[in-house]
């Protein structure tokens, strides 16, 4: 199946998707699944509220790779779900790709595109509207902490220095009004009960100091995204499952991205 003739389904689940939020808005459920990522909804696939649960992404929730400006991709690099950017260098993307490249070409993806950053923009502001269930220090390291699910504040950076565990099955948002940053050569995993199938894992970074620097070498997992900053995944770093979504620019260096 080629590029346009898988656009075209996909712009077809959008039509729906956009139809679904409209009807529901960012407190009602969503109604459809993950195109692309193949299955039924589940945690970190789009399902939820802005009040509960997974939070809502919209037609954002098919993408594994998002950028409102430009994308630059160091191959190779693997991502399963869509990709989508105005620009993408080089033109064909990730050299293996299992979903739907969106560019500028035809002109109609822009947008796709620019729906896609639109709702990943409101799960954004979904995510600051929750109350906050544990308040941190500015620049905050999360490696090495036990944490419980709920919204995790930082008011500025936040960073993961080391390795961290998530033992505890839930929906975990890291929330900063900073840059999320991580050490080269750690891994951020589920542990104890917790698993991809009943937790999911969202980074969020808001604001004019927002920002996204994933060290190189890391074993990652969540959905990052940022607004209005540019995202940077280090060399070799892997995101399994998870993410990476800007408004802004997004950079891949020899990556494993798969969306839940």
């Amino acid at each position: 199946m080629n590029k346009y003739e898988t656009g075209f389904k996909q712009r077809t689940w959008l039509m729906a998707a956009v139809l679904a939020a409209v009807m529901g808005g960012c407190g009602g459920d969503e109604i459809f699944g993950t195109a692309g990522g193949g299955g039924a909804l589940g945690p970190g696939s789009g399902a939820g509220s802005c009040a509960s649960g997974a939070l809502p992404l919209g037609s954002a929730a098919s993408f594994g790779v998002l950028a409102g400006s430009a994308l630059s991709v160091t191959n190779p690099t693997s991502v399963t779900g869509n990709v989508g950017a105005p620009s993408i260098t080089p033109a064909a993307g990730p050299s293996t790709l299992v979903g739907t490249l969106y560019d500028s070409s035809p002109a109609t993806e822009l947008t796709v595109i620019s729906t896609a950053v639109t709702d990943m923009q409101n799960s954004i502001a979904c995510g600051v509207a929750r109350p906050c269930d544990f308040n941190y220090l500015a620049g905050h390291d999360f490696g090495g902490d036990t944490l419980q699910p709920g919204v995790h504040c930082v008011p500025g950076a936040m960073s993961v220095g080391s390795n961290l565990t998530l033992s505890t099955p839930g929906v975990y948002i890291f929330r900063a009004t900073g840059a999320l940053t991580s050490a080269a050569t750690i891994t951020v995993a589920f542990g104890g009960t917790a698993n991809a199938a009943n937790s999911s894992v969202f980074w969020v970074s808001s604001g004019v100091a927002s920002g996204a620097s994933i060290g190189a070498t890391n074993v990652f997992l969540g959905t990052i995204m940022v607004d209005p900053a540019a995202a940077v995944l280090g060399a070799n770093t892997t995101l399994l499952p998870g993410r990476v979504l800007s408004s802004s620019a997004v950079t891949l260096d020899t990556n494993q991205i798969a969306i839940p």
